[in-house]
């Protein structure tokens, strides 16, 4: 239960950071700089040309133009500047919304799978401590059904010259022994019953896990890619 209030609260922290930042993705112009550490803005298409301005990621832009053969773009800042970028570093601010959208979207899903599972797992352990209960309360009625056999067989034995009760304590016997033998048999299909039902909480709790874990390795691969890129 711990695991599973951290993994929410994670969550719905990342779902708060996503919601913030695709806010500031909204407030920018048709383009901006790609999510690199910094880009250099230079006078000219090439290295050799002067750097005028280290531009941070977020940056916005007005794309002039594409030169595909350079690989540089022509833009220019809110403050007028003008100068080129690679053009690997700029993107275009509706792809961007789409993928937002689409993470939140998945990161909401997990949210609401991980809330269902939780109380799935709540009720399930209910569940089982009601079982637990059945299972000791039939554990000691069977314990003492075997003293009940024990002394019947006990008496029996003392009384062997009367011959009719000896009869019907046989019967007892017999019966008692068909009472425990069916005790014995509700207690194992209780057994069977509770460790089918922790079976399932383990596969309901490893499929929340796996979810989570195609989303957020995604996250940090695409930030890695970022970075190398540049």
């Amino acid at each position: 239960m711990i695991v599973l209030a951290y993994r929410q609260g994670a969550l719905q922290m990342l779902l708060l950071s996503l919601a913030l930042a695709f806010s500031l993705a909204a407030a920018e112009e048709a383009s901006y700089v790609t999510n690199t550490k910094e880009v250099h803005l230079r006078a000219g298409q090439g290295t050799e040309y002067k750097i005028l301005r280290l531009l941070p990621s977020g940056t916005p832009l007005t794309l002039i133009e594409h030169d595909t053969k350079s690989g540089y773009s022509k833009v220019r800042l809110r403050d007028g500047t003008v100068g080129w970028v690679l053009t690997r570093h700029i993107s275009d601010e509706r792809s961007c919304r789409i993928q937002l959208q689409s993470l939140s979207d998945k990161i909401q899903t997990l949210t609401m799978e991980n809330n269902r599972l939780a109380q799935e797992l709540s009720n399930l352990q209910n569940q089982k401590n009601t079982l637990s209960a059945e299972h000791s309360a039939l554990a000691e009625r069977a314990n003492q059904l075997a003293i009940e056999l024990n002394r019947i067989r006990a008496i029996s034995g003392n009384t062997l010259a009367i011959e009719d009760e000896r009869n019907q304590l046989r019967e007892r016997v017999i019966a008692l022994e068909r009472d425990l033998n069916q005790l014995k048999l509700e207690n194992q299909t209780l057994s069977q019953e509770q460790s089918q039902r922790w079976f399932l909480i383990g596969a309901g709790v490893l499929g929340g896990g796996i979810l989570a874990g195609l989303i957020l390795p995604r996250l940090t691969w695409r930030r890695r890619h970022s970075w190398s890129s540049f």
